[in-house]
């Protein structure tokens, strides 16, 4: 009981742990209040909150604009379709099985058609109801705050299970008289009830929100009455299937602690810990969005955290897997697989802490370095801070690995940027190969060439006249092929052209320029922001021991005594930390900024941003000046992550809380950029 209640007084004086678990909620909270501004629901509904209520008081003149009348209708219309969805089944059940692939009683189909045809036959009596839906809807379109929790998960799983160890207390700890076990039980108690009643209080927060903002309607009525969850097959109220999701993700955020507690307990790194943990979560989200859950791979979508956080997937979703020829439902299955991962993740966590000394040691690597290092010795005598702040940083934390593999990354990618290009349709190509004849600044000759190839498209669709030899028949095929290959990219130039000429100045001091491939980089804004993120991620990872390493080992205040020693080391650390940010930047954006050079070796940047058509610029800016300023903003905002991290390295003193938060609001920003569609390009487009 004693080291029990020695982990919650430990977290409960932790003034950093609460104030970040407080910024995560309040984050969260903010993030779903930014998405509903940009609704329907929350202009007819919350803004006008009163006309929706008189609407459903029976005054049907509230409802100015239709919006409420248009809903009640899909809702009713429906509520109608549901009694033949549900009384059809059987016979479609029936006609089924009429078929020699269903007609088989030991197959799997035949017993799947009889268990689907069995979960849906209690929903025939059930009576639908139609009433304000906009809450549960809004609510279960929100998913992002998954994310909030597994940032929480991260910090609290540092502080639970690192934080002695990198203070050189665990050996203390583990000598206690009752022994490893207690101890080890004691963090998984914790660590699953303090992820339980996070997730709990944060999706509770969310469910009054929203309530508060649109309201459920009766939560008495069953949750077949929304349209999102037609092929539920759980006879439940809406406030049972709030409560249910509620539940079910405080089972997630349970098992995905376990997950945790046994990695942490089974590796010694906190940063190996969460980069397997990480990248095994990031896998998962990639399964849950690729994968149908009707094809191969429906097991591996359905088993999968991502898919049971997403309410309408979960409860409104209906699948068996196939076991052994025996249809189970998709829950219970994600359920025994949930059980299993927390089971098996704690029962490894408790016997790694207890057989093992949980302490770091130099392994065969270190001593590997640390022999070459002795053999390169003479090389390494440097009196220079920022010489020892690099070492420090890229050898003796190893994060020089993951630069190198930033490296390789860049130049596999620039590399990619100049292969050859392959088009999907004609009309892409032969626009491109237009453009390539014509690109650049408008000549006569330009105007002359688009007229002659006028006249030869007029010439392929008029044909030659009269008897044909077979040779001029061949010759006109020919001619008819090209042009239809050719006509719609030509086409597309030409609109270009006629644009150009309704703009104001001369049509001659203007330029042809592959608006395509510009306007595809500038609305590619997913890439763009997973790139940032990326990046910055990166860049905390490497700066965020800048400042706790020194304070970690006590040589802080040996630096200090010296005459000038903190403001030389706090020099050098900054120039450290802002030319990593640098590098950083130079091998994220060299490969697009390769890609804007393969276009047309930037010739065309001389067009002046209001003359190119594909968009709605007022700027007298020219394309070179607008690249050139995009890509500074891009700098900047390195600068800013790197200014940033900084400031948490020295206010934390501690370095996986710092590197987690400044993950957690890089992320936070690029989520609600996504959301938005928007990204540095489209934010500088919109300004000018």
């Amino acid at each position: 009981m004693g080291v029990f209640k020695y982990e919650w007084v430990k977290l409960g004086r932790k003034k950093l742990f609460l104030l970040i678990s407080f910024v995560l909620f309040a984050g969260n909270l903010l993030t779903l209040y930014t998405y509903e501004k940009n609704t329907t629901a929350f202009f007819y509904v919350y803004e006008q909150k009163e006309s929706y209520q008189d609407y459903l008081a029976g005054r049907e003149e509230a409802d100015t604009d239709g919006y409420y009348r248009q809903d009640r209708e899909a809702q009713e219309s429906y509520i109608a379709s549901y009694p033949v969805f549900i009384g059809e089944m059987q016979a479609r059940a029936d006609r089924m099985m009429g078929t020699a692939i269903f007609a088989d009683p030991e197959s799997y189909v035949y017993r799947n058609l009889m268990k689907s045809c069995a979960d849906f036959a209690p929903l025939s009596e059930i009576v639908l109801q139609a009433d304000n839906c906009f809450g549960i809807r809004e609510f279960t379109g929100y998913q992002n705050g998954m994310v909030f929790v597994l940032v929480f998960l991260a910090v609290l799983s540092y502080y639970v299970l690192f934080y002695e160890r990198d203070m050189n207390l665990l050996l203390l700890l583990k000598g206690s008289r009752n022994g490893h076990m207690p101890l080890a039980a004691a963090k998984l108690t914790v660590l699953v009830l303090s992820a339980v009643f996070y997730t709990a209080l944060q999706e509770g927060a969310s469910i009054l929100l929203l309530g508060w903002m649109y309201g459920y309607g009766d939560p008495g009525r069953v949750l077949q009455s929304v349209s999102l969850f037609r092929n539920c097959a759980y006879p439940l109220t809406v406030a049972a299937a709030l409560l249910a999701i509620v539940l079910i993700r405080m089972s997630i955020a349970a098992v995905i602690a376990c997950l945790f507690y046994g990695l942490g307990m089974l590796f010694k790194s906190a940063p190996f810990v969460f980069l397997i943990s990480g990248g095994g979560l990031l896998a998962e989200y990639f399964f849950s969005r690729i994968f149908s859950i009707s094809g191969t791979f429906g097991g591996v979508k359905c088993i999968n955290p991502f898919y049971c956080w997403n309410m309408k997937w979960v409860l409104g979703e209906y699948f068996n897997l196939n076991l052994f020829g025996y249809p189970a439902g998709k829950n219970i299955c994600a359920l025994a697989a949930a059980v299993l991962t927390a089971l098996l993740s704690a029962a490894g966590g408790l016997f790694a802490f207890c057989k093992t000394c949980q302490v770091k040691k130099e392994g065969r690597l270190e001593r590997l370095l640390r022999w070459i290092r002795g053999l390169t010795a003479f090389l390494n005598r440097r009196i220079s801070l920022l010489y020892y702040e690099f070492y420090k940083m890229l050898v003796q934390q190893k994060k020089g690995i993951v630069l190198l593999v930033l490296l390789a990354w860049c130049v596999n990618e620039s590399a990619d940027v100049f292969e050859m290009q392959y088009y999907a349709v004609a009309k892409t190509a032969s626009y491109h190969y237009y453009i390539d004849r014509l690109g650049g600044r408008i000549t006569e000759d330009t105007l002359l060439f688009m007229e002659q190839e006028e006249a030869f498209f007029t010439e392929a669709r008029q044909g030659f006249g009269g008897a044909l030899s077979r040779e001029d028949q061949l010759r006109q095929q020919e001619l008819i092929a090209k042009a239809d290959m050719l006509e719609d990219g030509f086409h597309m130039v030409k609109d270009q052209l006629e644009a150009l000429k309704e703009k104001p100045g001369s049509l001659l001091d203007k330029y042809l320029l592959d608006e395509v491939f510009y306007t595809a980089l500038w609305q590619d804004t997913g890439t763009d922001l997973a790139l940032w993120f990326t990046g910055s991620a990166i860049l905390l990872y490497l700066i965020s021991g800048i400042y706790t390493m020194d304070e970690k080992k006590k040589m802080s205040f040996l630096i200090r005594s010296t005459r000038y020693g903190r403001k030389r080391i706090d020099r050098s650390r900054n120039v450290c930390a802002f030319l990593c940010a640098g590098a950083v930047f130079l091998l994220m954006e060299l490969p697009l900024l390769l890609r804007y050079f393969k276009i047309d070796h930037f010739a065309t940047v001389a067009q002046r941003v209001c003359d190119i058509t594909t968009g709605n610029f007022s700027s007298g800016v020219s394309l070179g000046a607008l690249l050139l300023l995009l890509f500074l903003l891009k700098a900047l905002s390195f600068a800013a992550v790197c200014f940033a991290g900084l400031k948490l390295s020295r206010a934390m003193k501690s370095e996986m809380p710092a590197l987690l938060t400044g993950i957690g609001i890089a992320g936070g920003i690029a989520l609600i950029l996504h959301h938005f569609e928007a990204d540095i390009a489209t934010l500088l487009m919109k300004v000018l």
